[in-house]
């Protein structure tokens, strides 16, 4: 452990200008070190993990006053959630220019750590620098346990009192006002099933643009869109709209929002939002994964009314993986904007949101031709990334690019950068925990979980799916 004396930091240099211009600097110098390859000291990276953690602490809801130094506990002292934590990853990581692959520090045995200290977080990231090697190799995962249920499973009655929970969408848009626009591909998938890292690897081919999360269909009209997504909470489901026009129009942050904020203005039908969003791609196909949009048939059937001939691609990942992901990501508090609250566990939730997600994707399929429908599972996709892309790609009608599946490359053309900064990407944040596909996450749920903690509707659900193309038990 780094000493305690090497990490105080005078309160009025820390808040002032001269302190930002100097950490502003050592960023540009460690980033020059690392891609020099050159030794990398102690004082240096410190410098720059307080500077992030102060940065932090102006969002985080806490009542540390007291000076940072290397004993200090990001949970038990600083009040960090799990966003908290992978936000801190994904700053320090963009002021270095690199992948540091804290998910090796996060995770040990199996499990995510409880707590760190500000002196772990420096000690790993120095050693990581020191030897970068070690951030590109796999995460290690112990031998899969036995688990036994832990209590009662859901049942079909505790499925239709979880339906009355999602807030209705009917999503009764009109046919966008120069008609139908052109093709566009939907994947459509629960929450926490792995779509950020489906979509990342589709925006590394060049005939594609797959923006992060853009939550358009769900709505009839731009300005209905901004009435439920308000607030501190929607102001992230928003951003996805945001950071796509910047992207195609080589914009500020603040051009884009106020064109966005135009159309709200004047209830722009949201088909027309789309409509402007794919008159800049040049051809190239969108790509919108918002998986919100499986709540509700109903949305899922605009996409028919909005686009000519829309492809899907339903991904699924195993019930029990998804549910790990739910409780280890901060996704609850994002549910009051989509459900009302419940006395149902966290994991009960989780699996009632894949199997309703599930059921209305499938039902949807069966009112689209067959030629217009693919499917494939998280699991494959981790477990043999080309094919599944090949595979994907025909069925898209656009060639297969090698950069599809090296998705930790090139932040800023796909789009995981964010608006203001990558902790705030639309989508699943703890992508940035890691350097490289790891084929390891399509089982490494069952340390902690197994099928008998699920309801008979959840397993009747797994079994009908397993039974097709998009395998999730591997």
């Amino acid at each position: 452990m780094v000493g305690h004396a090497a990490y105080l930091l005078l309160k009025d240099y820390k808040h002032s200008h001269s302190y930002r211009e100097h950490t502003d600097v050592v960023g540009v110098h460690l980033k020059d070190k690392v891609n020099q390859t050159m030794a990398v000291a102690l004082s240096d990276v410190e410098s720059l993990v307080f500077e992030v953690i102060e940065e932090l602490l102006e969002t985080v809801d806490t009542d540390f006053e007291d000076e940072l130094a290397g004993p200090v506990l990001l949970v038990a002292d600083l009040g960090f959630s799990s966003i908290d934590f992978v936000q801190m990853i994904v700053s320090i990581e963009e002021k270095l220019g690199t992948k540091v692959g804290f998910q090796d520090m996060l995770m040990q045995d199996g499990k995510y750590v409880e707590d760190l200290s500000l002196g772990q977080v420096v000690d790993f990231t120095l050693q990581r620098l020191s030897n970068p090697v070690a951030s590109a190799a796999p995460v290690q995962v112990s031998a899969p346990v036995a688990v036994e249920s832990a209590g009662p499973t859901i049942t079909e009655d505790d499925v239709a009192r979880f339906t009355t929970l999602i807030k209705p969408r009917k999503a009764a848009g009109v046919t966008p006002s120069g008609g139908k626009n052109p093709r566009a591909v939907f994947v459509l998938s629960p929450p926490r099933s792995g779509s950020t890292l489906l979509r990342v690897m589709l925006a590394g081919n060049p005939e594609l643009f797959a923006p992060p999360e853009l939550h358009v269909l769900s709505y009839a009209s731009m300005d209905e869109r901004r009435a439920d997504l308000d607030g501190e909470r929607g102001d992230q489901l928003r951003e996805g709209a945001v950071r796509s026009l910047m992207q195609t129009r080589g914009w500020s942050a603040e051009q884009a929002r106020a064109l966005i904020e135009d159309c709200e203005a004047r209830g722009e039908g949201t088909g027309d939002f789309y409509a402007r969003l794919q008159a800049d791609l040049g051809g190239r196909l969108l790509v919108d994964k918002t998986p919100t949009y499986a709540f509700s048939v109903d949305i899922l059937r605009q996409a028919e009314n909005y686009f000519d001939d829309p492809l899907y691609i339903h991904l699924v990942r195993h019930p029990c993986g998804m549910i790990r992901s739910y409780e280890e990501s901060d996704l609850t508090r994002m549910m009051p904007l989509m459900m009302k609250s419940s006395e149902f566990s966290s994991a009960a939730v989780a699996e009632m949101i894949w199997l309703l997600s599930n059921r209305n994707i499938m039902q949807f399929a069966e009112q689209v031709p067959s030629q217009r429908w693919c499917s494939v599972s998280y699991e494959q996709i981790v477990s043999d990334p080309q094919a599944q892309m090949t595979r994907l790609c025909d069925f898209m009608g656009v060639n297969y690019h090698q950069d599809m599946i090296h998705p930790y490359s090139d932040n800023n053309a796909r789009m995981t950068d964010g608006v203001d900064s990558s902790s705030k990407m639309s989508g699943d944040l703890k992508f940035h925990l890691h350097s490289q596909i790891d084929p390891a996450a399509a089982s490494r749920w069952r340390q902690f979980c197994s099928e008998s903690m699920l309801g008979q509707p959840t397993l009747a659900l797994l079994d009908q799916i397993d039974a097709g193309l998009a395998k999730v038990r591997m």
